[in-house]
């Protein structure tokens, strides 16, 4: 008996350094281009450990061949993914599909988060700063009818989102109700069929919408002359979450972003993300002109501030709605404010806009 759970153990040992047949072989993470030779080397170091997780143990074999025997007995395991009508993944996470349909509804949550934005702005407008709410939703809030056939049995019911733009209203907010914008939209996909994010066409219909509320229409771009056509993208997110090939190709528009954009770290936007990527940034378009700051995650963090290039905009700022992925409310208010912005466009998404937990930006007096 001895033997053979040493025999186990043994074998359990060395598949840590048998080649995984299905890992991808993609190098992950390494250093800063500036980094010091210490920081080099720990980016090194870093980048090789994710490369041996990646590819060898088996540890993209092991998630598949779960998810096929789950198959065998009729028991699927697709976690936060699940498929439309269509072929479309949506995303199950933060319970998007009861929010979506309005089964969902954290009414003191919602509250909070509109007591912020009107907090935000009693501060922000004596200083002459505008301010502008633009959530992207959530895919089921858009792509309804790529929905899956049991979604039709689900009654519809008054919306978190809606709810906080009758909120906003009430309060003398301005806001845009992107849903509306992206319903409209002249394609027939507005989300990504394999990932959680918007077309690129859905993000430059969103801007228009979002610069026009704020009193800029001529800031509108040509949606003809920033998309382009068609073109293969790299395999969604939700697709990546199964390890599969899924049922629709992985295509976006191309994006044509002005020539010659370079982000810079900002000394007035100090927040640290837990994600690196997503720290706060600046581009510096001309000496003069309004200063703009986009608060949000994702959705925005590499195409909006690029967007402005083609505005009378000196400055675009971005920086994230809180200090982790999934979080909410709890940035620094004192990022905005020493950012000083002309105008400032809060962009968080649907599903993660709620106040939760009592969260509250550092700096902002707090209502509690």
């Amino acid at each position: 008996m001895g033997i053979l759970i040493m025999g186990i153990l043994v074998a359990l040992l060395l598949s840590n350094v048998v080649p995984d047949p299905l890992g991808r072989g993609i190098w992950r993470g390494g250093a800063k281009p500036d980094a010091g030779w210490f920081g080099r080397m720990h980016g090194q170091l870093q980048a090789a450990g994710l490369y041996l997780q990646d590819n060898f143990g088996f540890r993209a074999t092991m998630p598949m061949a779960r998810r096929e025997l789950r198959a065998l007995v009729h028991s699927p395991d697709t976690k936060n993914v699940y498929f439309g009508r269509n072929g479309q993944m949506f995303w199950s996470g933060q319970r998007a599909p009861e929010q979506s349909a309005g089964q969902l509804v954290r009414t003191g949550a919602v509250d909070r988060f509109v007591e912020l934005m009107e907090s935000l702005q009693s501060h922000l407008s004596p200083h002459g700063v505008k301010m502008v709410v633009a959530l992207p939703p959530n895919t089921q809030s858009v792509d309804t009818e790529n929905l899956p056939a049991w979604q039709d049995r689900v009654p519809p019911h008054t919306t978190e989102y809606t709810l906080m733009l009758q909120g906003l209203a009430k309060a003398g907010i301005t806001a845009v109700d992107l849903r509306k914008v992206l319903r409209a939209s002249p394609d027939a996909r507005r989300y990504l069929p394999n990932d959680t994010h918007w077309t690129s066409l859905s993000a430059v219909l969103a801007f228009n919408a979002t610069v026009a509320a704020a009193g800029h229409p001529d800031w509108q771009l040509d949606v003809k002359k920033v998309i382009g056509p068609l073109q293969p993208m790299l395999i969604g997110d939700l697709a990546r979450t199964l390890r599969l090939t899924p049922p629709l190709p992985d295509l976006n528009y191309e994006l044509r972003l002005p020539p010659g954009i370079k982000k810079e770290p900002d000394p007035a936007l100090r927040l640290q993300h837990e994600a690196r990527g997503f720290n706060g940034y600046v581009i510096r378009y001309r000496k003069e002109g309004p200063r703009v700051l986009v608060v949000g995650d994702s959705y925005t963090v590499d195409i909006w501030p690029a967007l402005f290039g083609y505005t009378p905009v000196s400055e675009a700022g971005w920086m994230h709605f809180s200090r982790t992925t999934f979080g909410a409310c709890d940035f620094d208010y004192a990022d905005i404010y020493n950012f000083k912005p002309d105008l400032l466009i809060i962009a968080r998404t649907e599903r993660m806009f709620a106040c939760l937990n009592g969260a509250w930006p550092a700096h902002l007096p707090s209502p509690d």
